[in-house]
């Protein structure tokens, strides 16, 4: 299966109280380390295998495995393997942006204004993608924070977020 820009919403929080969204995890993506401070991530793979560090633990999911992400827990996901993934995230409490920040960067991805992993190309797309998961960085990449909370306020007084939405969403 290519998993480039493939993604599928299952469960909506406008219907229930979680988001779930399956998505493709191409070979060599990875996040950044980050947390969330609004809900639990929980992965499931789904096809293939991916590497999950949450905190100081790396897990080593295949098909069928899952691992929960509290609030506030650093992680990162990496697809280390030269297969695609395939896997399916739940969100509690669901969130409505969350849901649009995976549309919209999968979406840029299809139409090549993303990577093949869904990082946006523009600058501002991105900082809107960071802005709607509620991704906080740590580390080194935490200085940048305050220029992209600029921007994506910035995005959203311009109606980029609305476009986007509007588009992918």
């Amino acid at each position: 299966m290519k998993t480039q820009g493939y993604i599928k919403l299952v469960s909506s929080v406008a219907h229930h109280t979680t988001s779930v969204i399956e998505f493709g995890i191409i070979p060599g993506e990875k996040t950044p380390w980050h947390y969330h401070t609004l809900f639990s991530e929980s992965f499931e793979v789904l096809e293939g295998t991916l590497e999950v560090r949450l905190n100081r633990e790396v897990h080593q999911l295949t098909k069928g495995d899952t691992v929960t992400i509290k609030p506030n827990a650093h992680h990162y996901f990496h697809n280390i393997s030269s297969e695609d993934c395939v896997i399916q995230v739940t969100i509690s409490p669901g969130n409505t942006n969350f849901e649009h920040a995976l549309l919209i960067s999968k979406g840029l991805a299809k139409d090549g204004l993303a990577s093949a992993a869904g990082t946006p190309k523009k600058l501002a797309d991105l900082a809107l993608f960071v802005y709607l998961n509620n991704s906080k960085m740590v580390g080194l990449q935490k200085i940048a924070a305050p220029l992209f909370n600029f921007l994506a306020a910035r995005a959203i007084k311009k109606g980029r977020l609305k476009e986007l939405e509007m588009r992918y969403c």
